[in-house]
């Protein structure tokens, strides 16, 4: 039976279509000891293993052992570092770029560990505030109504009217566009309908997230300018829709705010 070459060569290579490459290098502890047990059992008994290679390849084992549990143990510090600097932010406000690729700012309200990583936690309200950014929008009070359909094709969304308009109106400030912060995830598209200057009348169409998970929009659209398509019908509204939790590595935290320093 022939003999299995010794996996102690480590310059030993193997060339396939995709390249070469360095057997010792590519193994893991497990396959190291299944290659070794493997080469043992087929080894030609006529011409075993003499006894100065089985010590090499068995202190070789040993080396690949040890850096193996260095390796685990390095992992275990640092994931136990990255969970105290990240519980350590519970209840800090930071700013930030999510999961899934959105700037956020707010405070930390918990941390889990996801795939061997910890993940901070922002748990926001949806909100609404004139901005002094370049926009189109008159001085008012607006409303809003943000809708989408779910899974069912049911229609869902969240109306900011009444005491929840955005007003525009200051001595101080030169506000002429809208940002809408931390709209809820969805299965479909949003759009999102506003009124006049006044805060009533039609509600018209100023906009479309198409991505589902977009969490924010700035609306610059003078009312003259808005769409002719109006939204009339009713939909179902969750106070839950109001809320959006954001999920945050701890290398994507770009400030921390050490409130009363």
């Amino acid at each position: 039976m022939a003999q299995i070459p010794s996996l102690l060569n480590t310059g030993a290579t193997s060339s396939t279509s995709g390249g070469d490459f360095d057997t010792l290098n590519d193994l893991d502890l497990d396959a190291f000891l299944k290659l070794l047990i493997t080469e043992m059992q087929n080894q030609d008994p006529l011409n075993p293993m003499d006894n100065s290679e089985m010590l090499a390849q068995i202190n070789q084992l040993r080396e690949i052992g040890s850096t193996d549990k260095l390796t685990n143990t390095l992992d275990s510090v640092l994931l136990g570092q990255n969970i105290t600097s990240s519980t350590n932010l519970i209840g800090r406000d930071v700013s930030a770029l999510s999961d899934d690729n959105q700037r956020v700012s707010g405070t930390v309200t918990r941390v889990s560990i996801e795939e061997g990583k910890p993940k901070l936690h922002l748990d926001l309200a949806m909100q609404a505030d004139p901005s002094i950014e370049t926009g189109d929008l008159d001085k008012g009070e607006y409303g809003y109504r943000i809708v989408w359909q779910d899974e069912n094709g049911q229609l869902e969304g969240v109306e900011l009217s009444g005491n929840d308009a955005v007003s525009t109106l200051s001595d101080v400030n030169n506000y002429s566009s809208i940002q809408l912060h931390n709209l809820p995830v969805t299965a479909t598209a949003k759009q999102i309908y506003r009124t006049d200057k006044s805060g009533e009348g039609d509600y018209r169409l100023v906009g479309i997230l198409t991505n589902g998970s977009q969490s924010s929009y700035h609306d610059t659209t003078a009312d003259d300018a808005r769409s002719e398509t109006r939204q009339t019908g009713t939909f179902f509204s969750d106070p839950t829709f109001r809320n959006r939790s954001f999920k945050i590595s701890l290398n994507n935290i770009s400030e921390v705010v050490n409130h009363g320093s």
